[in-house]
């Protein structure tokens, strides 16, 4: 109760006339946690008769933002972050209430599958071709709007359900279950691209793979070798998605979800993977 009349006190400053009085209350908001986000919808009823509701619900979802840019940069901090988790906290920030275990949990049952079948006693290729078949015709991975315009295509959550996606997130799921099954598939990049390529134990490059022609194996040589490329960490592939979402979103003129991603990038730093 007592918190609740703290909140309550808060809110009631947070358009205050005096600017030292919005910043004072803005600060105590964001110092009280993200449980206090959670209270703080409890009591739109009660607040509703002194505050413009509209004016709450923005609140709200800037202290959701806040809450969750704080998340990202502690998952930058982590030397071998879980993909996965970095790619539901971006999604977090332009979508608040996304349900991570519901997401955990479609990948873990989709790696389950998988290694009923593959096995330490298989080659890599083996391995590899029994992912592939899995992942493209069992489960039914899918390519679809290959000029980057549609949303529904372009946030990992919604291709985890509906398995189609574009030319970066039908990659990110093809990592997503290369992490969740132990196959070390990870990212080269290349000049401002990536190609995923499959890792030997000393981390050299066994093969590379085409994830846009059912995970077709090809080799070194047919790889532009003029370019240099350099292994990289899952961080690049949650900066990669993150850079995507912000060209998507600018190509829309959707301009809140551009501030979004913008401040969504602003904790990768300078370094980006794609134009």
């Amino acid at each position: 109760m007592i918190r609740d009349s703290l909140l309550i006190s808060l809110l009631s400053l947070i358009d205050d006339p005096d600017k030292i009085v919005r910043e004072a209350v803005w600060s105590k908001l964001k110092e009280m946690g993200e449980d206090a986000v959670a209270e703080m919808e409890a009591l739109i009823p009660q607040l509703s008769e002194r505050i413009n509701l509209n004016f709450l619900h923005s609140i709200i979802k800037e202290l959701k933002l806040e809450h969750t840019l704080k998340k990202i940069k502690n998952y930058l901090l982590n030397p071998d972050p879980l993909l996965l988790d970095g790619l539901l906290l971006v999604t977090s920030a332009i979508r608040p209430d996304t349900d991570k275990v519901k997401y955990i949990t479609i990948i873990q049952d989709i790696a389950d599958d998988m290694l009923t079948e593959i096995s330490d006693k298989r080659t890599a290729v083996e391995n590899l071709e029994i992912f592939n078949y899995i992942f493209y015709k069992r489960v039914g991975f899918k390519h679809v709007d290959e000029s980057v315009t549609k949303v529904d295509n372009a946030i990992i959550t919604d291709v985890l359900e509906t398995k189609m996606g574009n030319i970066f997130t039908i990659p990110l799921c093809y990592f997503l279950l290369a992490r969740y099954t132990g196959l070390p598939v990870y990212p080269v990049i290349v000049g401002r691209s990536f190609t995923p390529a499959y890792l030997d134990n000393s981390d050299e490059i066994l093969f590379f793979i085409n994830i846009f022609k059912e995970g077709l194996i090809f080799s070194e040589n047919e790889r532009d070798a003029n370019i240099s490329p350099r292994v990289g960490l899952d961080k690049a592939l949650v900066s990669i998605y993150a850079d995507h979402l912000n060209y998507l979103f600018k190509a829309a003129e959707d301009n809140e979800r551009v501030q979004i991603m913008g401040k969504v990038l602003e904790c990768f730093g300078n370094e980006r993977y794609i134009n």
